[in-house]
């Protein structure tokens, strides 16, 4: 299934042009093209809407097709199933269901294994040769 929509957070094509930090973000994916930011990948994204006990990784993430484009590639697919194995890990250990896993837990785990992550509120991430200043 190619950008299913059944989960309960989803990267769309106006995620693209904003490139703040999602509040429950996993990772940080570069873009589709250099024209645009770095994406703030979320969590919501891999906890399908309406099935507890189930995490998605990989190309089946929760996006719009055009996300879908650069999303499903390998670096991406190693973002979302590492996130998804950190989670899985942690919903077992608090005994909880994937989409009530402690976000503060997750992302604290995640940087413990060097994956690059922002706090909310920082500034958006641009491409190399940018200033966030003259993306605004």
């Amino acid at each position: 299934m190619r950008g299913a929509s059944s989960a309960f957070g989803r990267v769309t094509r106006e995620d693209w042009s904003n490139a703040a930090p999602r509040a429950d973000e996993i990772g940080i994916s570069p873009s589709l093209s250099p024209k645009f930011p770095l994406l703030s990948v979320p969590y919501g994204c891999l906890v399908p809407r309406g099935i507890d006990g189930l995490l998605v990784a990989g190309r089946h993430i929760s996006c719009d097709p055009s996300s879908h484009s650069f999303l499903r590639e390998i670096p991406q697919c190693w973002l979302t199933g590492q996130a998804a194995g950190v989670a899985a890990a942690l919903a077992g250990a608090e005994r909880c269901a994937p989409r009530t896993v402690p976000i503060a837990e997750l992302q604290a785990a995640l940087r413990r294994q060097q994956v690059l992550l922002r706090a909310e509120g920082e500034p958006a991430l641009v491409p190399a040769g940018e200033t966030a200043e003259a993306k605004s």
